[in-house]
């Protein structure tokens, strides 16, 4: 394996795309999977927070955190376990057994190893970004004067793009962690994926620009459903708003594949 490959940005936003579109039904079905599966504790949380009255979430009782909490988690492993039988279905064209789209397996564990990993390294840019801000900022004030709010937005900036560049290198790793790809750990993907600043810019254009496309499509439904009088508008104009945002989620759910697609 090469120490570096080149990212087509191009490519890699057509592919997320087209799997999303190809695959939508299979997303679909796995969703349909796991609500039937947490119905109880969707029942045992409406019935403990929810029967009544809507509650003030300021002051729950211990019992309504309780059934809360757990369908937290119920929704949290769910997300885990459709985005690895997600990437190994795009990457792998694997159709999970009837037992496997409610996997729990190690894959799925390493994936959630791997999402807390990136979290945390968000979390330290994000420290880095607030710390320029409160205090880098005000502590050069007194020395160079007006200067100091652009410079530290000018640093600020940096840091964000830094931190964006990171989340795609280590997004390209998350996949082989689906599908169990032993050759492809986090030190290849680091390896890979450098040098790649301006493709990774180019990706995030192509798919900011895609999914602008899909939110104008979608603005433009929700105003015709305002202003046209027809009964049957309203229903049409809130599917096809429905249908575009659950497009748009897979196609963003997509990207750490084609990433992984195209460094691996």
């Amino acid at each position: 394996m090469p120490d570096r490959r080149s990212l087509p940005p191009m490519e890699a936003t057509e592919f997320a795309i087209e799997k999303a579109f190809r695959h939508c039904f299979f997303a679909l079905g796995l969703v349909i999977g796991w609500i039937v599966l947490l119905l109880p504790l969707i029942a045992l949380a409406w019935f403990v927070a929810f029967r009544d009255r809507t509650p003030d979430f300021r002051a729950l009782s211990p019992a309504a955190l309780a059934a809360l909490g757990l369908l937290g988690l119920g929704v949290l492993l769910a997300c885990f376990s459709i985005g690895v039988n997600w990437n190994r279905r795009i990457l792998l064209d694997e159709r999970p057994s009837f037992l496997g789209r409610w996997r729990l397996d190690g894959a799925v564990w390493r994936y959630i190893g791997g999402v807390a990993l990136m979290l945390v390294v968000l979390a330290i840019y994000a420290g880095a970004g607030a710390a320029v801000m409160m205090a880098a900022v005000p502590s050069l004030a007194p020395t160079i004067g007006a200067a100091a709010q652009p410079l530290g937005i000018a640093v600020a900036a940096l840091i964000g793009l830094s931190a964006l560049f990171t989340l795609l290198r280590l997004l390209s790793w998350l996949p082989g962690l689906a599908t169990a790809e032993g050759g492809y750990t986090l030190g290849t993907a680091w390896r890979t994926t450098r040098a790649n600043r301006f493709a990774f810019l180019g990706l995030s254009f192509w798919l900011l620009f895609s999914l602008a496309i899909a939110g104008g499509i979608g603005a433009g439904a929700f105003f015709a459903q305002q202003s046209l009088p027809q009964p049957w508008v309203k229903p049409v104009a809130f599917a096809v708003i429905g249908v575009l945002a659950w497009l748009a989620a897979l196609v963003v759910h997509s990207v750490p594949a084609a990433l992984h697609r195209a460094f691996r």
